[in-house]
């Protein structure tokens, strides 16, 4: 999330700038989330109209979109007749029994769900790097966690908390006058799970139109919520060249 990752967990230096200057303000005496109001006319150009209110909004259902494979071809988890938290205690009863050629092959089995399992991650994160890169707001509010526990830093930003106001952040950048898609070549790609917790690591290169905006130092945390790993973190920081 080999995989094939396609697009840069950044905001670009014009939607940065606007996003650090006037976009998102920390009321630390009033800790009552807030949402950003833009409207889609004024995105592309102009946040004069910006406004705050109570983020009082209804949350998008959650689609139902299987993992896959890295290659984004579905793929559905909830077949599997164990899971980790099973295998581990077979594994544990099979030592106690000395029965070691049984433990032998639920380390096996182990070992195949867990790379399983990291190959679904990376779909995961292919699948935000794709709807990055092609500026696919629909996508991006899709493969998201619902929730005021999501947050993204993008670049020379600050914190943007909670479902929505992360969400209108996505706006504002796949609203920009990119010339979508956007050339994004990851590397150092670094996978980690823990049960229905995992991250990527990974350093991004973005460019268009034959210029390259730096290389960013991105961490991306992904929850899973019946079977499906959704993003619940995305991190951002320029990296000195």
């Amino acid at each position: 999330m080999s995989p094939a990752p396609a697009a840069s967990a950044c905001l670009w230096p014009s939607a940065t700038a606007r996003l650090h200057n006037k976009a998102f303000i920390t009321d630390c005496a009033n800790p009552v989330p807030a949402r950003l109001c833009v409207s889609r006319r004024s995105a592309k150009r102009t946040f004069a109209g910006l406004q705050f209110a109570s983020s009082n909004l209804g949350r998008c259902g959650i689609p139902h979109v299987k993992s896959g494979d890295a290659d984004g071809n579905p793929k559905t988890e909830e077949d599997s007749l164990v899971d980790e938290e099973t295998l581990q205690r077979s594994l544990q009863g099979a030592i106690q029994e000395e029965d070691y050629s049984r433990a032998a092959k639920i380390r096996d089995d182990l070992r195949t769900l867990h790379e399983d399992t990291k190959a679904s991650l990376l779909a995961a994160n292919t699948r935000f790097y794709n709807a990055f890169k092609n500026g696919d707001l629909a996508t991006m509010y899709s493969i998201w966690a619902k929730g005021d526990h999501v947050y993204v830093i993008h670049p020379s930003a600050g914190r943007i908390s909670g479902y929505d106001m992360v969400m209108q952040s996505w706006e504002m950048v796949c609203n920009e006058d990119y010339e979508f898609p956007l050339n994004i070549d990851l590397k150092n790609v670094e996978v980690h799970v823990n049960g229905d917790l995992g991250y990527v690591s990974c350093l991004e290169v973005v460019k268009t139109k034959g210029r390259t905006w730096g290389q960013q130092v991105a961490t991306n945390v992904f929850e899973k919520v019946d079977g499906t790993w959704y993003i619940c973190v995305h991190h951002a920081s320029h990296m000195e060249e």
